[in-house]
């Protein structure tokens, strides 16, 4: 498969892992002109996954045309991108999802906060977006979570930060997509 072709799979064969009960896989987009980048948060996410005993499905593509037209299709719960990406940038992707999934007015606050603005995730039923970019100053953080992002991650990042915000976005039921 070329890096330029979205990827679509699920814990591997598209069941549930052993043990879990029939839910809807978690669906994710991973946005990332690198394809060793979309590769490790690929491994983040099925790692989550297993220890939740939750299927998930995970869409790749390496620009952010593709990726708009895969949202579209799909309304994925979580969308992780590069703001750096050919065709549709990351933040105009952010802002298409805000458009058509507005944040919550009294949401939680969300699991970054930079510049003394806090993250807003979306409204239940909604897509949360996590930023991780070249991209990594101050005003880019500020801006990437002005537009609706979750949460704001330079390159390099650390597994264990990207790892935790997945976790308070998947974990979080407020912000399911349906009933369990």
């Amino acid at each position: 498969m070329s890096d330029d072709a979205p990827k679509a799979g699920a814990a591997a064969s598209g069941r549930p892992p052993s043990g879990s009960t029939a839910r809807a896989p978690w669906r994710v987009l991973v946005v990332d002109p690198d394809p060793a980048t979309r590769t490790r948060i690929a491994a983040i996410l099925r790692e989550h996954a297993e220890q939740r005993g939750r299927a998930l499905a995970i869409d790749e593509a390496s620009d952010g045309t593709t990726a708009l037209a895969l949202w579209s299709e799909r309304r994925h719960r979580l969308v992780i991108t590069e703001i750096v990406v050919e065709g549709t940038s990351g933040l105009a992707l952010l802002r298409r999802i805000r458009a058509e999934t507005p944040a919550a007015e009294n949401a939680i606050a969300g699991p970054t906060v930079a510049l003394g603005r806090r993250a807003t995730p979306p409204a239940p039923g909604g897509t949360s977006v996590v930023i991780v970019s070249q991209m990594a100053r101050d005003a880019d953080r500020y801006w990437g979570l002005r537009q609706g992002a979750t949460a704001y991650f330079g390159k390099p990042f650390a597994n264990d930060a990207l790892a935790s915000a997945i976790r308070r976005v998947l974990d979080d039921p407020a912000l399911a997509l349906a009933p369990d």
